[in-house]
């Protein structure tokens, strides 16, 4: 019997299982809860519409969000200054990071990857489809998955993160999706008009859809992540944000416990699990996610930080996070 633990939004993507490193491991000190005022050497580069860095930031552990700065913000961890920005023609959604902390960011039908700390792509992926939302990387392996609209088949892995993918259906309207710490892969999404998740075992050649048991509804799908010791499904409905943890065993998966957030949340995107916390963009009204909250996690509760009210972020709309650890 082979057990695991398990973690979209309304659109096709797959998000982001790096190695954890965090994960269970010892938190950053984490400044006065409220939302983080931008000082005005770094508002004064917000708006130029060119990549940049703060010098020095790539020394530091870093926070990419996906949706603002004209492609993506860079930010610092845990104090959410932004400290850089990317911008990138046409559409992004999601994000996702590997253990050396390289980025990848979908973009349509390509995957960009970025150095921690970078601005410029030192490689960009081809997708055999359009609308990529999200990512994971395998620890184990290095290999990078990403959900996409594909058609007949919409979850693409790429060997190592480069080259030609291998492409599969997962049997679902597919959203996120995320590793485990065996190299089994997972997928939420949509499947006969109700959440589901799909498994990709190590080694095997198809996705199987799992039958859900446990403690409620897991939401509207968003993203699926390994935890450390749980796979974890966030629930991004905008009346239960929520993220599930669930063991998986044999052909089930039967959620074990969740996680709730207090404040004032609608339509969370894509979210990020490192060393005991849990970061997720949000709207606090509508569909424009412009704020980043950041919880205790597993606890979740009351929120520990947010960062929001950027400079030139009125047409933002944050769509993932994901922290890069050099």
């Amino acid at each position: 019997m082979r057990i695991s633990g398990f973690g979209r939004y309304a659109l096709s993507s797959c998000v982001a299982v790096a190695l954890l490193a965090g994960c269970g491991g010892s938190q950053p000190p984490i400044a006065a809860s409220g939302t983080r005022p931008q000082t005005s050497a770094i508002a004064a580069h917000a708006g130029r519409g060119t990549s940049w860095t703060k010098r020095g930031a790539s020394s530091s552990t870093l926070m990419y969000a996906t949706g603002g700065c004209g492609g993506a913000c860079v930010l610092s961890y845990p104090q959410g200054q932004i400290v850089g920005s990317i911008t990138i023609d046409g559409g992004v959604w999601g994000d996702c990071s590997d253990g050396a902390g390289n980025v990848f960011v979908t973009n349509s039908n390509h995957v960009l990857e970025y150095a921690h700390g970078g601005t410029t792509p030192v490689a960009t992926l081809s997708l055999p489809g359009s609308e990529a939302t999200g990512c994971a990387v395998d620890p184990m392996t290095g290999n990078l998955a990403v959900v996409f609209a594909g058609g007949s088949v919409n979850v693409a892995i790429f060997p190592d993160a480069q080259g030609t993918p291998t492409v599969y259906s997962s049997h679902l309207s597919s959203t996120y999706c995320g590793y485990d710490n065996a190299s089994n892969l997972f997928v939420s999404g949509i499947g006969r008009s109700e959440s589901g998740i799909s498994e990709l075992p190590n080694g095997a050649t198809g996705f199987s859809v799992l039958a859900v048991k446990g403690k409620g509804s897991l939401g509207n799908p968003g993203q699926v992540q390994w935890d450390g010791t749980y796979m974890t499904y966030e629930g991004s409905s905008s009346s239960d944000i929520k993220v599930s943890r669930i063991e998986i065993s044999g052909s089930t998966a039967r959620v074990v416990g969740t996680t709730r957030f207090k404040g004032k949340l609608r339509n969370a995107f894509q979210s990020w699990i490192y060393a005991n916390q849990i970061l997720i963009p949000y709207a606090t009204g509508g569909l424009n996610s412009k704020i980043i909250g950041l919880w205790a996690y597993p606890k979740g509760g009351k929120l520990t930080a947010r960062f929001g009210h950027f400079p030139d972020s009125k047409s933002w709309s944050f769509k993932g996070v994901t922290v890069s650890v050099q």
